[in-house]
């Protein structure tokens, strides 16, 4: 009767270190990488963001829709700063290039950092015939190595227009969406949206903790520079 006792009593003792190490293992595994195109799809739900399925002439001319104007920006009406960065290819493009077919959608964004910081591209991309009608091109900044967007373009798929490397955020900070602080060595960035005309003057901005996700708005504007220009 004692042997059976002291038998139990180790049985009891073993289990619970199987346990204690089953928990400290579990404990230790690396979690799961969250799905960023799932989550920035849900974020654009949230947002109340919808696919523009209505024929163009039919988004630009309703009386009824609200564009949102554009806000007080340094650079508003003035020349857009000029850069030269590389895409996720390594291609070298100038905002000369970029603006050489028509107008310039220029979106600065924080990266593959969350679904919040990506979300905007995921919603142009849904749009992408619409810009393409009205002549214009749509281009994405970040200060993102190129070869970590390629390896997010392996996994949740690519975005069908240029999306550039401004590595230690320059071309962020000549747009007025960057701005370095002495004592943080990060500094401050923001979400920034630009329509540009060909002769790169820019002609409307937004700019904030949110990314813009109002993408009639845009049309209504390139719409609106491309009547000014005929």
């Amino acid at each position: 009767m004692k042997q059976r006792g002291s038998a139990l009593l180790l049985g009891i003792v073993a289990l619970a270190l199987l346990c204690l190490a089953g928990y400290r293992w579990y404990g230790k595994r690396t979690p799961p990488e969250p799905n960023l195109a799932q989550q920035a799809n849900e974020d654009l739900d949230r947002r109340g963001f919808v696919p523009l399925s209505e024929p163009l002439s039919a988004l630009i001319d309703d009386p009824k829709y609200d564009s949102v104007p554009t806000q007080v920006h340094p650079l508003l009406n003035r020349p857009s700063p000029e850069f030269s960065l590389v895409d996720v290819d390594g291609k070298r493009w100038t905002s000369q290039e970029l603006r050489r077919e028509g107008p310039l959608v220029l979106v600065f964004y924080f990266g593959y950092n969350c679904n919040h910081c990506v979300s905007q591209l995921f919603g142009l991309h849904k749009d992408i015939d619409k810009f393409r009608e009205l002549g214009a091109r749509v281009a994405a900044i970040s200060a993102d190595p190129s070869a970590l967007t390629r390896q997010r373009y392996e996994k949740y798929g690519a975005f069908d227009f240029v999306v550039l490397c401004d590595e230690g955020n320059r071309v962020a900070e000549a747009f007025d969406v960057y701005r370095r602080h002495k004592a943080d060595a990060e500094g401050e960035l923001m979400h920034g949206t630009f329509v540009i005309r060909e002769d790169g003057t820019i002609v409307w901005v937004n700019r904030g903790e949110e990314p813009f996700t109002a993408n009639r708005t845009l049309l209504i504007e390139l719409h609106r520079q491309r009547k000014r220009k005929d």
